[in-house]
């Protein structure tokens, strides 16, 4: 077998990195998109039950005060609705998911910003032993995080590739970093001639 040039090991593992990078980039915003459907779903179960009670409240009082069996009735089944939601959040513990999959996607941001760094030092000439060596470290780390986090589903995904692909939400354009940035950091790609 032939040796590899320096400049073909160092394509490889730039192919290699951009590939992790990559995923973790999906990962982290698939983790993000589930934790935001839990909070969605928190809150909308928060408003049935805020809804609920008003009305169970509302037909109790009308049937303590106007003596009506509808009303009473009426009380009866929301109670048994609103007890049914209740039990249900308590169920899914839609917070607590919400915040495994926000610890999961900063660990994962971590990584991917690590990842990018790597591909940067490369490209600016580190050697690429050492970036071999951070490479592998990051790897047993990313597989530590992966083990440990919670499943996704396939809508999240869905809406993390809408959210990278379409709307660009990893990405920003020259114009906004030079807002975001202190005068001495802005570049002029970003300006307008």
């Amino acid at each position: 077998m032939l040796p590899t040039s320096p400049a073909s090991q160092s394509a490889a593992l730039e192919g290699q990195l951009r590939e992790m990078y990559g995923r973790a980039a999906y990962t982290h915003k698939t983790h993000q998109k589930m934790a935001d459907d839990y909070i969605a779903r928190y809150k909308l179960i928060k408003l049935v039950e805020i809804v609920l009670s008003a009305a169970t409240t509302t037909s109790l009082l009308v049937a303590l005060f106007g003596k009506s069996e509808v009303a009473t009735a009426a009380g009866a089944v929301l109670s048994a609705i609103l007890a049914g939601c209740a039990l249900y959040f308590k169920e899914a513990s839609l917070g607590e998911q919400a915040q495994r999959h926000t610890e999961v996607g900063a660990k994962l941001w971590g990584a991917r910003e690590a990842l990018l760094s790597l591909l940067v030092d490369l490209q600016d000439g580190r050697p690429v032993e050492e970036v071999r060596q951070r490479r592998d470290r990051l790897n047993a780390e990313l597989e530590d995080i992966y083990k440990a986090a919670p499943r996704t589903n396939s809508k999240a995904y869905g809406k993390a590739q809408e959210a990278l692909k379409n709307a660009e939400e990893l990405f920003f354009t020259d114009e906004e970093l030079n807002r975001m940035l202190p005068k001495q950091l802005r570049s002029n790609a970003g300006t307008k001639k």
